[in-house]
């Protein structure tokens, strides 16, 4: 019996998901369902972003630094923000692969950042491209929308 390769592996919901008291029961026959996997990224994703580097003792890397204190012009920040989210995503989310990272505009709200990420994803037997959209806002904190 051949060990499947990484790329073929179907990636379910997150460990700890799946130790919540009101989780519900997961076929092992069965392949995760794409819609809590898309879920289970979506929040991922933002715990892994509202994380600071240096707040975990077993992951010092984990997170991004603290953008308040940048000296940087809006475009710099963005770039900045956009490399960093990279690394964090490559890093500590398995499940996303072949990742694109845009900076949006957000012409109704300047103090607000806007980030589309469009990836590839191995959902079940079969790899989907995905999109989240992430938003900054003026309280710093990275949501799913």
């Amino acid at each position: 019996m051949a060990i499947p390769d990484a790329d073929d592996i179907a990636y379910g919901v997150s460990f700890f998901q799946r130790l919540e008291t009101d989780a519900p029961q997961r076929s092992v026959t069965q392949g995760p369902d794409p819609a809590d996997v898309l879920d289970s990224l979506k929040v991922n994703v933002s715990n892994l972003l509202n994380a600071r580097i240096g707040e975990s003792l077993s992951a010092p890397d984990l997170g991004l630094i603290d953008f308040n204190d940048a000296a940087l012009s809006s475009h710099d920040l963005a770039l900045q923000i956009r490399r960093a989210i990279r690394r964090c995503i490559e890093t500590y989310e398995p499940r996303i692969k072949s990742m694109d990272i845009n900076v949006l505009p957000d012409n109704g709200s300047p103090l607000n950042l806007r980030f589309q990420i469009s990836a590839s994803v191995n959902l079940g037997a079969m790899h989907r491209k995905v999109q989240i959209d992430l938003l900054l806002d003026s309280n710093r904190k990275y949501r799913v929308v």
